[in-house]
């Protein structure tokens, strides 16, 4: 079977996953749209493809099977929903959308649908996070005492908007990195231990004036309260003198174990544990899933579901950095508080 392949918006990492599409055997990419023309242009020139100004055009070809949406998040929702009811299998460049009200519309549109939504978590496929994972959902390690994960991107002066087309007001994009990045370890800490009981966030403008301008932060710190433990995410993007590699690295204390994954390395104690590699990077291991949701008509283990609760934790942190407190989960006041109260959802292009 060949699935064809619809190209929506061409922000972040459209050009990570429309190569990856292009590359497989059983995929073509046959159609694509953005709305603004400065993003149109690359996407077509990119895939040789036509690049519609309207995204029904790809959403209601009946020539299209399968839709990537790399968008800016307010998008997420409409798109998301429009794509299920035409019957288009979806790859969703992270995060679901910026409100739990979006979040819940989109769930409510997929009930009943056979159609696939996969979220674009790479974390999960990298070997050792997944080995992790493993571990502590099956108490291999026994009981947990506490969970840290630095999650940083880094970034010379001057190059961060030459890479990501962030920062936004809060009302696009649902507030800054906390929304952005740190969407990935908080999936990830979901995955691992589920909701947390509740949590406390900081934001910061440490690094970019960028930001700070829009009002949002470029550095969160995230403390989830799971009862007889805490689970800390650090996140966000800093400022470095010259180009160095992502931090991405999770210590957690258990029963005598000090257990480590930094990048690529797994340690227990301090001495190297070997992981078997993945079958796939984590780009193509996130396309790969969905492929095998639609062929063998699976949950995907970052669908819907998955989305809200992210949501649900990421927005308990903004309500918790605005009132100075801990935020019960789950939440009492749905709103996220960076966003008016009436444009919680977004109906229409913002830009």
């Amino acid at each position: 079977m060949t699935f064809r392949v619809g190209l929506i918006g061409n922000r972040a990492h459209q050009m990570s996953y429309g190569p990856v599409l292009e590359k497989r055997s059983d995929c073509k990419i046959v159609a694509a749209a953005e709305h603004r023309p400065d993003k149109a242009r690359p996407l077509a020139e990119r895939f040789g493809v036509p690049c519609a100004a309207d995204y029904d055009a790809v959403l209601e070809d009946p020539e299209v099977d399968l839709v990537s949406i790399a968008t800016d998040f307010y998008l997420k929702r409409p798109l998301i929903k429009k794509a299920i009811a035409c019957g288009k299998h979806v790859l969703v460049d992270k995060p679901l959308c910026r409100t739990v009200r979006e979040a819940r519309e989109i769930i409510q549109a997929a009930q009943g649908s056979r159609v696939k939504v996969v979220l674009s978590y790479p974390f999960r496929f990298q070997a050792p996070f997944a080995r992790l994972s493993q571990a502590l959902r099956s108490g291999e390690y026994g009981k947990i005492a506490s969970y840290a994960h630095h999650s940083i991107r880094q970034f010379p002066d001057s190059d961060l908007m030459a890479y990501v087309s962030y920062p936004t007001p809060a009302r696009v994009n649902g507030g800054g990195e906390l929304m952005n990045l740190g969407s990935h370890p908080v999936d990830y800490l979901y995955s691992v231990l589920g909701h947390p009981r509740r949590v406390y966030a900081r934001m910061e403008n440490l690094y970019w004036d960028e930001y700070k301008a829009f009002g949002t932060e470029d550095m969160a710190t995230l403390l989830c309260d799971y009862g007889t433990f805490s689970a800390l995410i650090v996140t966000g993007r800093s400022k470095v003198q010259k180009e160095v590699p992502a931090v991405n690295a999770i210590d957690v204390a258990c029963e005598g174990r000090w257990v480590r994954v930094d990048g690529p390395l797994y340690t227990v104690n301090g001495d190297p544990v070997q992981v078997p590699p993945a079958p796939l990077p984590p780009g193509p291991a996130c396309v790969q899933h969905l492929i095998d949701c639609i062929l063998n008509d699976a949950a995907p283990q970052t669908g819907l579901q998955n989305g809200l609760a992210v949501t649900e934790i990421v927005t308990a942190g903004y309500q918790s950095a605005r009132s100075g407190g801990f935020i019960d989960l789950p939440l009492k006041d749905e709103n996220h508080p960076l966003i008016a109260p009436d444009e919680q959802v977004i109906d229409g292009l913002l830009d």
